[in-house]
Parts: structure tokens; C-alpha cells; sequence
């Protein structure tokens, strides 16, 4: 966006926090939202203008080997299963290219800003800080501690990312959150993906973030409600790995702040649109809701609320036009509708 110079955008807007549906223009400058009005105006691009995305929970460090054989949850990703060999194996250039090429993905298909647990240590967040290179894209890296005699997360680092408590010494656990809580950081961790037996230990931590949650009680989501503990939702990468699916509809009525995430690259693709339409179709039919989940909600999880995730004046200028048009999206009735259940990468015109 060229500094000084005022940008016009004409349609369609996706306004507000509650992202109702208005007509007319809004006016960017120097990377700020300056102006709405409801004038026609000789606009530089015309179509439904929406938020960019925001994806709460995505491993890019497994970019390089997508598309694995089905197996269990725990063969694909625990402890010394598929991931952690591959992850060994792959030379670091081809790990890099791996997560550069997602990352030129997730900025086409609507991102901006994103949460990445990061495997590997201090080597592990200099890859993809490599991989950022002059990447349009806003990180947020939750690291793991390389080893126990570190606890702390790496250098660089947002926050502290932690797997399944089952998968780590109850003690290593504690310091390494006590640790993250020390220097001011987040603290994100997996529960009730595979089974329930890491619930009651993850809630007892007292996260930010609650990772899948599929398989938690009413009570324990509760109780994730009341501590003020977001969710990150990722039902695509639930189907392939057959772990529950989260119900996404009783946690946004106890009161959760539920973000979504496309979770491993090398089970799903980091595009957050195609994670909407997944949402929509089989989860909540909720067109405005499922958007939130993916704006919004996600901004606040990030510690962006306020900066992005909604349309309004004196908000960061994070906002893609897309094209109501197109082959894909001509004839559809609801704007708001087409982006969330139908819209592709291919239908964005711009990207600001």
C-alpha cells in the first residue's frame, strides 16, 4: 500500500464486530482504515471487502511431507511416531522450502495473522523466521523447550506450545509453564484430542489456549469458560486422524472464545477458507458465527484484538476483496454466505 496515497474500495462490506453486510465504500491510507461512506465512488477494486483470516493453530514445520499414510493419531504425531523421524530426517533446506511454500499459501488464500507451534527449539523458530522472508504474514510462534534442562520456551517465541500433558513429565510440564508465565508469555497446550485422560491435567495449568477439545464434557468446557480459556477448534484434521469432533456449538454457548485452525500441513492444507466451508457444512450452520471464529476470535487468542479481525474506521487496512462474480460465486444470494461456505483462494482480487 503506497504511503500517502489513498486507496478506494467499492461493494459489498463485511462491517463491524457483529460483520453485517453493508454497501457502499470504505477509503485505506497508509495502512489504516481512514473512512466508510455509502457514495459511489471510482474505486481502485469493487467486490465483498472482508477481514483477512486468522489461523489459530497450524504446525508448519511438517510442510515437507504431506499427505501421510492413514494411521493412528499417536503413529502420526506423538512421541517418536512419523512426524518426529521425518522431522529428523528431512535435510533443513527442504524443511524451510516446505514451510515457505505453505506460508505463500496461507498469505493467498486470505491469512494474515497466524499462531505456529514450532517444533526443533531455537533451530526450529530460526527456520521459519527464514521462511518469513518478506512474507506478507503476521507470526505468532508458540515454541516448545528444546530440552528438560530448559524449560523456557526458545528465543523468539510469543509463547510456550505444549503437546498432550501425556506426552512429558508432569514436572517438566509445570517449569515450563511457570517458566513461559515468568517472562510474560502465552501459553497454548493440546487436550482431549485422542482421548480424555489430558483434560483435567491441561486445565489445571491454566492455558490462554485449549487446543481440539473434542472429547471434553460440558463440565470441563465450562470450566474452561469460567478460567477464560479460548479454544482453537481444527475439524478437518480431526476427521483424517478419526479424533472426536468438537462441538462447537455447546462451546460458544458456555460462553468460549472459539478460534479455528488448520493444524498440521502435512494432514491439510493451511487455507483457512476451505477450513470455513468444513465448519459450515458439518458443524455450525451459522454463517456469521463460523466467520467470527475465523476473524475475530482469532485475533483475540493472538492478542490482536483491536488491531484486526473486524472492519471499522481506524482499524489496521488487513482486508482482502473478493470477487462476488466470479464463476465460483455468481448467483449467490448472501455475501457473507459465499465467502464463508463457497469462496476460494482463485476468487480474491485483492489481498491488502
Amino acid at each position: 500500500m503506497s504511503k500517502g496515497r489513498d486507496i478506494l474500495l467499492q461493494g459489498t462490506i463485511i462491517y463491524g464486530d457483529d460483520f453485517r453486510e453493508e454497501q457502499g465504500y470504505i477509503c485505506l491510507r497508509d495502512g489504516v482504515i481512514r473512512e466508510m461512506g455509502q457514495e459511489r465512488v471510482e474505486a481502485d477494486y469493487s467486490g465483498i471487502i472482508c477481514p483477512r483470516l486468522v489461523n489459530a493453530h497450524v504446525h508448519l514445520g511438517d510442510s515437507a511431507f504431506k499427505d501421510p499414510p492413514f494411521l493412528p493419531l499417536s503413529q502420526l504425531v506423538g512421541p517418536g511416531g512419523l512426524k518426529a523421524r521425518l522431522l529428523e530426517e528431512t535435510p533443513r533446506r527442504v524443511l524451510v522450502e516446505g514451510m515457505r511454500r505453505s506460508l505463500r499459501q496461507m498469505a493467498a488464500s486470505g491469512t494474515f495473522a497466524f499462531a505456529d507451534f514450532r517444533e526443533g527449539g531455537e533451530p526450529g523458530v530460526l527456520m521459519l523466521e527464514e521462511a518469513l522472508a518478506d512474507m506478507p504474514l503476521l507470526p505468532k510462534i508458540l515454541g516448545r523447550p528444546a530440552s528438560s534442562e530448559k524449560p523456557a520456551p526458545p528465543k523468539g517465541c510469543w509463547g510456550l506450545g505444549l503437546s498432550s500433558t501425556r506426552d512429558h513429565d508432569p514436572h517438566f510440564v509445570e517449569a515450563a509453564v511457570a517458566a513461559a508465565r515468568k517472562a510474560g508469555q502465552r501459553v497454548a497446550v493440546h487436550a482431549g484430542e485422542a482421548g480424555r485422560d489430558d483434560i483435567q491435567g491441561a486445565l489445571r495449568l491454566r492455558p490462554d489456549v485449549l487446543v481440539h477439545m473434542g472429547r471434553a464434557d460440558e463440565r470441563e468446557l465450562l470450566e474452561a469458560a469460567d478460567a477464560g480459556i479460548a479454544v482453537a477448534v481444527c475439524p478437518r484434521s480431526n476427521m483424517i486422524t478419526a479424533a472426536a469432533l468438537p462441538d462447537v456449538r455447546r462451546m460458544l454457548s458456555l460462553g468460549l472464545v472459539v478460534g479455528v485452525g488448520t493444524d498440521n500441513v502435512m494432514l491439510n492444507s493451511p487455507d483457512m477458507l476451505e477450513e470455513m466451508h468444513f465448519l459450515a457444512r458439518v458443524l455450525l450452520h451459522d454463517d456469521r458465527q463460523v466467520f467470527k471464529m475465523c476473524t475475530l476470535n482469532g485475533a483475540k487468542m493472538l492478542g490482536l484484538e483491536g488491531r484486526l479481525g473486524f472492519i471499522r474506521e481506524g482499524m489496521e487496512a488487513r482486508l482482502m476483496v473478493i470477487d462476488g462474480r466470479s464463476d465460483n460465486l455468481w448467483g449467490c444470494r448472501s455475501p457473507l454466505a459465499a465467502v464463508v461456505r463457497r469462496a476460494g483462494a482463485s476468487d480474491i482480487m485483492a489481498i491488502f
